[in-house]
């Protein structure tokens, strides 16, 4: 994620629909450059993978978020601020994770 779409991401997570959420951060996903969207997808596909074996190890799509949330959305700087929006961090990653096949679903073209 880039400290770009930071604000942004954040600001589509603190929304109450969660159908304007997702399209947000679906939209906001392609706006990252494209080595940095292919890394976020092979990580997300994993933690998905991770998570649907949460019976047994406990990682939910929620808490995998509370662990990634703030390494993979960190704020450019640490203010008061940045810290009152970890949670937003942290629901941007869970709806990566739990609508992984809808926010990559479109084909993607091989080279």
């Amino acid at each position: 994620m880039t400290y770009k779409l930071h604000k942004e991401l954040v600001s589509a997570a603190k929304s109450e629909n969660l159908d304007y959420r997702l399209g947000a951060i679906h939209a906001l996903v392609y706006k990252l450059p494209d080595k940095n969207r292919e890394m976020l997808e092979l990580l997300i596909r994993h933690l998905v993978q991770v998570c649907s074996h949460s019976r047994e190890n406990l990682m939910t799509p929620s808490n995998m978020a509370v662990v990634f949330g703030p390494t993979l959305m960190r704020a450019q700087e640490d203010t008061v601020a940045a810290m009152m929006n970890i949670k937003f961090q942290n629901i941007v990653v869970e709806i990566l994770i739990e609508h992984f096949d809808k926010v990559w679903q479109f084909p993607r073209l091989s080279p």
